[in-house]
């Protein structure tokens, strides 16, 4: 367990037949009622949940335990999940929504100090519904604004228009995957570092 840096493991006759589980603290507590005490003094039952099983309906078990196993589809113990697992999982998912917000935020403060709302209307929004403010302009409504010529020359950027509404076209993809969820996967870094990029860039032309 040291060795590999594991805090728990489970004890398995094999792989569908769980004996228990083990961890840092179960040996500590055996160790100190009995110095001599065998290694079935530290197994303990752990918690076992289903590979498809809620996340959400997990936390309590891993608030109290700080582990559960996991059984897959075929009923073997396949893995197993710890509350530093989730907590990395949420901070991971929580740092891509606050990039994706400053992306939002900047973009959007740029265009409001440079341009009229109905200079920005007439291009989003011609028939006048949806576009009332600022703050109901999309990532879509800022390629809009950032694409056409006579706009990106009133910016008065030294940056290729079209490399930089190509960058944006690709964030706003990114984007979306990510507020939709439309994979559960982690995002790639390389999109987390066109996403921090464009931020950076951005700054250089708000601050």
């Amino acid at each position: 367990m040291a060795l590999h840096d594991f805090s728990q493991l489970p004890v398995l006759t094999s792989p569908h037949n769980l004996r228990g589980a083990v961890s840092w603290k179960s040996v500590a507590q055996a160790w100190h009622a009995d110095p001599d005490a065998p290694f079935s003094r530290a197994l303990f039952d752990p918690q076992v949940v289903r590979y498809d099983h809620d996340l959400i309906d997990v936390l309590p078990m891993l608030a109290e335990s700080d582990f559960v196993l996991v059984r897959d589809q075929h009923n073997k113990i396949a893995g197993i999940v710890t509350a530093a697992d989730v907590a990395q999982a949420y901070g991971d998912l929580a740092s891509h929504f606050l990039l994706i917000g400053e992306m939002d935020r900047r973009l959007r403060q740029i265009i409001a100090s440079t341009f009229t709302l109905e200079e920005v209307s007439a291009l989003c929004d011609p028939d006048g519904e949806r576009v009332t403010s600022f703050g109901d302009l999309t990532v879509g409504d800022y390629l809009r604004v950032l694409e056409n010529p006579e706009c990106w020359e009133q910016l008065g950027w030294r940056l290729h228009r079209k490399t930089f509404v190509d960058w944006l076209e690709e964030v706003r993809k990114i984007r979306n995957n990510v507020m939709h969820f439309n994979s559960s996967d982690p995002l790639p870094k390389a999109d987390v570092d066109k996403i921090r990029n464009l931020n950076k860039l951005l700054r250089d032309y708000v601050e």
